[in-house]
């Protein structure tokens, strides 16, 4: 498959978890923005999707592509960072699995799943 910047269409956005205490002592849960990132939608066909993963696993998955940033791999292993992604896939996310190419202008491919919360949260 080649990947070219138009594919790149959707904005989503690399946060950071952290903690807020309310005037009245209680601790909040914080999404801290790091920064925003364009991406593109990867599409695997069936065969390839149940070839590669157990339907249990696709469950509440999303697969992205995105240009390379060290901050997607230090995410696989690191909870604490988040994806946010617009409409319809509206959810937080943690990434599940990464594809990364260290080449110049290379692109990783990136599986998220969902944290059980949403963005209205």
């Amino acid at each position: 498959m080649k990947v070219t910047l138009e594919r790149l269409r959707y904005k989503g956005t690399f946060n950071q978890q952290g903690y807020k205490e309310l005037p009245n002592g209680n601790i909040i849960n914080t999404n801290e923005k790091l920064f925003d990132f364009w991406f593109g939608y990867y599409k695997q066909s069936l065969s390839q999707s149940v070839s590669s993963n157990a339907f249990d696993y696709l469950k509440d998955k999303v697969t992205i592509i995105t240009r390379h940033n060290d901050y997607f791999v230090t995410a696989m292993s690191d909870t604490s960072y988040t994806i946010t992604l617009p409409k319809p896939n509206d959810k937080i996310y943690n990434v599940a699995s990464i594809n990364p190419d260290y080449e110049v202008n290379g692109y990783n491919t990136i599986v998220l799943s969902a944290t059980g919360t949403t963005t209205d949260d």
